[in-house]
C-alpha cells in the first residue's frame, strides 16, 4: 500500500503544480483585465477633461473679446451723446433698457440655458450685440432728441440681453470644467475669469475712446461689429451643444424660478446692492464730471477708466492665493467672509463722500483729482476682493445640474443693482452733485452688510475641506 502511494506522488505533485499554474495565469488574466478598464478609464476622464477644457476655452475666450467690444461700445455712446450736449440723467435713461433687458435675460436666460445649453446662449447673445451695433450705425445727429433717446433705448436693448447671454456662458463654465471636491481649482478659475473679464472691460474702455477719437462714430462701431463676428465661427463649430443642458426635463413652476434656495436667494440681494453702489457713481457720473468741471480729454477719461477696470480685474485674479491666504481665511468655508470686506468698503466710501462735500473744485482742483484718482482706487481693490467672493460662493451653492438657471437668477440680481444704480444716479448727478451719488453708495453697502450676515457656511457635499 506504502508502495502504490509513492507511486502516485509524482502524479499529485505534478497536478497541483498544474492547478497552482492555472490559477497563477487566471489570476494574471484578471490583474491584466482590470488594467486594461483602467486603463480605457482614465483615457476617457482624460478625453472627456479634454473635452471639457475645450469648452472652456471657446467660451472663455469668445465672453473676453465681446466683453472688450460692449465696453468699447459704451464709451463711443457715452462720448457721442456728450459732444450732442445731452445731461447724465438724459444719458443714463438711455441704458436703462440695456439694464432691464439684463435683469430679464438673466432670468429667464438660465432656463434656456439649461433647456438650450450655453452654446445656445453665446450665439444668440452675440447675435443680438451685432443687431445692436447695427442699429446704432442707423444713427442720425439730425434727428430730435426725443427720438435718439427713444433710438438708442432700443439699440441698447439688444446689446442688454447680448451682455447676460453671453455672461451666462463665460461664469456657468467654469463650474462645469471642475469635479465636486475641487473647490479650489474652481475659486482660482472663476477668480482668474472674471478678473480678465474686467481687466479686458477696462481695455475696452480705453479701446473705444481711441477709435472714437482718431477714426470717428460709425467706422469705430464697425470695428466692434467685426470683433463680434470673429467669435461666431468658433462657437458654432466646437462646443458641445449638450452643455449646461439640464438632465430634468419637468416643467418649471413661478416658485421654482424665484426660489433657489435660501443662500443663492440671499447672495444675489446681496449681490443687487452691491452692484447698485458701485454703478450709482462710476457708469455715468464719474466719466461726466471727469470730461466736464475736470475737463480732462476723451483720452484722458478713457485711461483712468480703463485702468480703474483693469485694477480691479487684477485684484480680482488674485483674491484667492494673494490676499486670502495671506490673510488666513482661505480655504473660504462661509459666505459670512464677505461681512468684515463690505464693511471696510464702506468706510472707504464714506471718505470718498467727505472729500467731495468740502473740497472746492474751484479752488482745489489738484486735491480733488488726487482725492478721485486714489478714493476710486481704494474702492475699485476692496470692491474686487468682494466681488472675486460673491462670483466663487455662487458657484458654491448651487447644484451643477441647475448652475446655468441658479447663475443667471443670481446675475438677474447684478442687473438690478446696475439698473437702480445708474438711474438714481444719473438723477443725482444731474440735480445735485457726484457727493450725493457717493452718499447713496454708502447706504447701499450698509444694506449689503446686514444682507450678508445671513448668508450660511458652503454645503458639506462641496465644501472647501480638501482645498490646498
Amino acid at each position: 500500500m506504502s508502495e502504490k502511494i509513492k507511486e502516485l506522488e509524482p502524479t499529485i505533485q505534478i497536478s497541483s503544480t498544474s492547478i497552482s499554474n492555472d490559477e497563477v495565469q487566471n489570476t494574471s488574466l484578471e490583474s491584466q483585465q482590470n488594467q486594461d478598464i483602467e486603463s480605457q478609464q482614465k483615457n476617457e476622464q482624460n478625453s472627456s477633461s479634454t473635452d471639457s477644457m475645450k469648452n472652456f476655452y471657446v467660451i472663455a475666450s469668445g465672453y473676453l473679446l465681446f466683453t472688450l467690444t460692449d465696453s468699447g461700445l459704451r464709451m463711443i455712446i457715452l462720448f457721442q451723446l456728450y459732444n450732442l450736449k445731452y445731461n447724465a440723467l438724459q444719458i443714463s435713461s438711455m441704458f436703462t433698457l440695456y439694464e432691464f433687458f439684463g435683469v430679464i435675460t438673466n432670468l429667464f436666460g438660465g432656463i434656456l440655458g439649461s433647456r438650450l445649453g450655453l452654446k445656445f446662449c453665446l450665439l444668440t447673445g452675440l447675435v443680438f450685440q451685432i443687431i445692436g451695433i447695427g442699429l446704432l450705425c442707423g444713427l442720425r445727429l439730425n434727428w430730435g432728441k426725443t427720438i435718439v433717446i427713444i433710438y438708442i433705448i432700443i439699440s441698447q436693448g439688444f446689446s442688454g440681453i447680448a451682455k447676460d447671454m453671453v455672461k451666462l456662458g463665460g461664469k456657468s463654465v467654469t463650474k462645469l470644467v471642475t469635479n465636486d471636491g475641487q473647490q479650489s481649482k474652481l475659486f482660482k478659475l472663476v477668480a482668474w475669469l472674471t478678473g480678465a473679464k474686467n481687466s479686458v472691460k477696462g481695455a475696452g474702455f480705453f479701446w473705444g475712446a481711441l477709435l472714437f477719437k482718431y477714426i470717428g462714430y460709425i467706422p469705430a462701431l464697425l470695428v466692434l461689429l467685426v470683433m463680434n463676428l470673429i467669435v461666431i465661427p468658433p462657437a458654432l463649430f466646437y462646443l458641445d451643444h449638450t452643455l449646461a443642458v439640464s438632465k430634468s426635463k419637468k416643467k418649471l413652476s413661478l416658485k421654482e424660478i424665484f426660489n433657489k434656495g435660501r443662500d443663492v436667494n440671499i447672495l444675489s440681494l446681496a449681490r443687487m446692492f452691491l452692484f447698485g453702489s458701485r454703478d450709482l457713481w462710476f457708469e455715468v457720473p464719474v466719466p461726466l464730471f471727469l470730461r466736464g468741471p475736470i475737463g480732462w480729454s476723451y483720452l484722458e477719461t478713457g485711461a483712468f477708466l480703463a485702468g480703474w477696470v483693469i485694477f480691479y480685474g487684477a485684484i480680482q485674479s488674485s483674491t484667492p492665493q494673494l490676499i486670502l491666504k495671506p490673510a488666513r481665511i482661505y480655504p473660504v468655508t462661509s459666505g459670512k467672509i464677505l461681512v468684515p470686506f463690505t464693511i471696510i468698503l464702506f468706510f472707504a466710501t464714506i471718505g470718498i463722500a467727505f472729500g467731495l462735500q468740502f473740497i472746492n473744485i474751484k479752488t482745489q482742483r489738484i486735491p480733488l483729482i488726487i482725492l478721485i484718482i486714489v478714493g476710486t482706487f481704494i474702492f475699485a481693490f476692496i470692491f474686487a476682493i468682494n466681488s472675486s467672493i460673491h462670483s466663487f460662493l455662487i458657484l458654491a451653492y448651487c447644484h451643477r445640474d441647475k448652475v446655468a438657471m441658479n447663475v443667471g437668477f443670481y446675475y438677474m440680481g447684478n442687473s438690478l443693482g446696475r439698473l437702480f444704480g445708474l438711474i438714481i444716479g444719473g438723477i443725482l448727478f444731474t440735480y445735485l452733485n457726484l457727493a450725493a451719488c457717493l452718499w447713496f453708495s454708502s447706504g447701499a453697502l450698509i444694506l449689503c452688510t446686514i444682507i450678508s450676515f445671513y448668508l450660511g457656511p458652503i454645503p458639506e457635499d462641496i465644501s472647501l475641506k480638501n482645498q490646498s
